[in-house]
């Protein structure tokens, strides 16, 4: 994903070079037609530069001269530009690349002390074409600073929410636990995560908020609810039997995309061979991640027993083995917002 994304910025950012290249091309035939002399000046200029480099090289003046001569004669024709242009009504600029970016000259890089530098404005582009990649909605209402512990009981009932503190206890253990794992993405002995509880508990949100936040620093993410993600590797099949050299953006990001959401597990039409293409993408993904980021946050309405009696008993044995088990209990917070809207 991320090769395919930098692919992207550098074919805009040429193509816009090159719109500003033709617009300033038809700037210049403008103002050569109605100020001739202005053509003429930046003749001047650039065959000063080619004398005064042959005086240096024939030994007829000193570098440091010429090059003296060289910056008073071009200031005094640059001048003369100016005044021209000003006479006619054109700012002093109006020949000069007009970039979007003035700091890298659409460029996407800039050079600083400490070397070559990718500039603010791809970066901005790099995160907002993660934002559309990443198959997510809603991350504008759903991030960290709008978390409210408020919606969750602080009553603790084993009976009745499984667990034994309170669900308030319980959500804000999970919201630091997820801020640990986006501050730990890069490392391999961190372990992914799994979400299970009823529908309307917060799940969704929590897995929003970490991609919000994962997005705005840059590194990639993937949506997936269980039914889509099987279309997208049975699609790929049936493609790849017609066609042994066909590629597939969206199958191969799944395997190495940095952060992988599986939404709504247990959704999806039960079959064996789905049970070995979850396994197949999770032990895949476990070892890509020993190299470099591939972290898997997998979210479900069933409990962990339901696990383990729904799937391949390999496949509850990596999820148990390789992910963080949290369980969501309270009311439903849907419910709860339509009451304080009511």
């Amino acid at each position: 994903m991320n090769g395919s994304i930098h692919r992207m910025i550098m074919g805009e950012l040429e193509a816009r070079r090159r719109e500003s290249s033709y617009l300033l091309e038809s700037r210049r035939k403008e103002i050569y037609n109605k100020i001739p002399r202005v053509e003429e000046i930046e003749q001047e200029i650039r065959l000063s530069g080619i004398k005064y480099n042959k005086e240096i090289l024939s030994g007829t003046k000193s570098a440091d001269k010429a090059a003296d001569e060289l910056l008073e004669r071009v200031s005094t024709l640059r001048q003369e530009k100016e005044r021209l242009l000003a006479e006619h009504s054109y700012d002093s600029d109006f020949l000069e690349p007009k970039f979007e970016c003035k700091l890298c000259g659409d460029t996407g890089f800039f050079e600083n002390d400490e070397g070559i530098e990718k500039c603010t404005c791809y970066r901005q582009k790099y995160i907002n074409l993660l934002f559309s990649q990443s198959n997510l909605k809603l991350l504008e209402e759903e991030n960290f600073a709008l978390f409210n512990e408020g919606y969750y009981p602080t009553n603790i009932d084993e009976k009745k929410y499984g667990i034994r503190i309170s669900p308030r206890e319980n959500i804000i253990r999970i919201r630091d636990r997820a801020l640990n794992f986006i501050d730990n993405l890069d490392n391999p002995k961190d372990n992914n995560l799994f979400f299970c509880g009823p529908t309307g508990v917060g799940k969704t949100f929590m897995i929003n908020c970490i991609a919000a936040e994962l997005l705005k620093r840059g590194r990639a993410v993937l949506y997936q609810t269980a039914p889509s993600l099987f279309k997208v590797i049975n699609d790929y099949k049936i493609m790849a039997f017609r066609d042994s050299l066909a590629s597939d953006k969206l199958y191969s990001d799944i395997f190495e995309v940095e952060l992988l959401i599986i939404d709504d597990l247990g959704t999806e039409s039960p079959t064996a061979a789905r049970y070995a293409e979850l396994l197949n993408i999770l032990t895949t993904r476990q070892k890509n991640n020993l190299a470099s980021p591939c972290k898997t946050i997998i979210s479900t309405n069933l409990g962990i027993n339901e696990l383990r009696e729904y799937y391949d008993e390999r496949v509850a044995s990596r999820i148990i083995g390789n992910f963080d088990l949290f369980k969501f209990v309270g009311q439903d917070i849907r419910v709860l917002k339509k009451m304080e809207q009511s």
